[in-house]
């Protein structure tokens, strides 16, 4: 039965009788054969064959649904079996943002490798909306982001809160009449950072200036799109990116004022001559979580993973 589910389960992913009989190590005849007996079984096509594409018929999208939902069974079944039996081995497939594993990842997990070095861990770099879906069809274990809102079939454990800043360019003649409002990249970086004793500053004393803001779905993008609403300012939009580290360059080249985190400068470092600010907003805190689905079986090896991940970053190892 699981072998069947999983030759289906192939060719609706590769939409391929061809492509999925490769990715299967099996021939195309072989493939066809299987998929052909088990229709005359279910009495009924899985799949539409007219035209180029492979494409489920509606009993085959039904079918598809309960394979879905046996594979993660199994999947559940099997990581119970590995820690009855490996106890500290084991592997762990974690989805987060480009930026989250390009710079925060790196350090966490090089530490976790020294301290579990028989537990694999596999990353998958997807956006936000990806990562659910990953989580949903059960290819992620465990999901690294932030949450403006949360779902109710998934479990959201706080590892740290970030702070919303603003870059400006040194250089612009207007940071010469808020030094004093200015926060130094040291306190910033700093874990003790008391954001409330700071200065802030209000977004609408920019309005005059180009923003280089993320583009449209990105979650800095509808931060700053409540901040500006709130603020009540229509801003000069000069360049849109789908990175954040690409929007800092090119404020950093003296493009424009960019919004940013303090993850930033304590991960990667303070940026080159950008001159920081706390706006003064209701949106100017949000926290990264670990997420996973609450009906998933978690390893010894990913619970191990989530309570490194919220020692390191001083939080209580209790699921918020």
């Amino acid at each position: 039965m699981f072998k069947h589910m999983d030759y289906v389960y192939a060719v609706f992913e590769e939409r391929s009788f061809t492509r999925a009989a490769e990715k299967l190590y099996i021939s195309q005849p072989a493939l066809s054969s299987t998929i052909k007996k088990l229709e005359k079984d279910l009495g009924y096509p899985i799949f539409e064959r007219s035209g180029k594409e492979i494409r489920p018929t509606y009993v085959g999208e039904k079918y598809l649904q309960a394979a879905e939902e046996i594979r993660l069974i199994r999947k559940n079944l099997e990581r119970e079996i590995d820690d009855l039996l490996h106890l500290r081995k084991g592997k762990i497939v974690v989805g987060s943002t480009t930026f989250i594993v390009s710079n925060v990842l790196p350090v966490l997990l090089k530490r976790f490798g020294e301290k579990y070095p028989d537990i694999e861990i596999e990353i998958l770099v997807e956006q936000s909306t990806v990562l659910y879906e990953k989580l949903e069809k059960g290819l992620v274990d465990i999901a690294i982001d932030n949450a403006l809102a949360r779902e109710p079939d998934y479990c959201y454990i706080p590892l740290f809160q970030e702070h919303i800043l603003l870059g400006v360019p040194e250089d612009m003649p207007i940071n010469q009449s808020c030094r004093k409002l200015q926060l130094p990249a040291e306190t910033i970086r700093s874990r003790n950072c008391d954001y409330s004793q700071l200065p802030k500053v209000s977004v609408s004393k920019f309005q005059e200036l180009p923003f280089i803001l993320l583009k449209s779905g990105n979650k800095m993008r509808q931060l700053s799109g409540s901040i500006f609403s709130e603020s009540g300012i229509n801003p000069r939009v000069c360049f849109e990116f789908d990175q954040l580290m690409t929007s800092i360059s090119f404020a950093e080249s003296g493009f424009g004022i960019c919004f940013l985190t303090d993850t930033i400068l304590r991960y990667v470092g303070p940026c080159k001559n950008i001159v920081y600010y706390q706006p003064d907003t209701a949106f100017a805190d949000r926290t990264l979580y670990v997420l996973h689905k609450k009906n998933k079986y978690l390893s010894f090896a990913c619970k191990e993973l989530i309570a490194f991940l919220q020692e390191e970053n001083n939080q209580p190892s209790e699921e918020g």
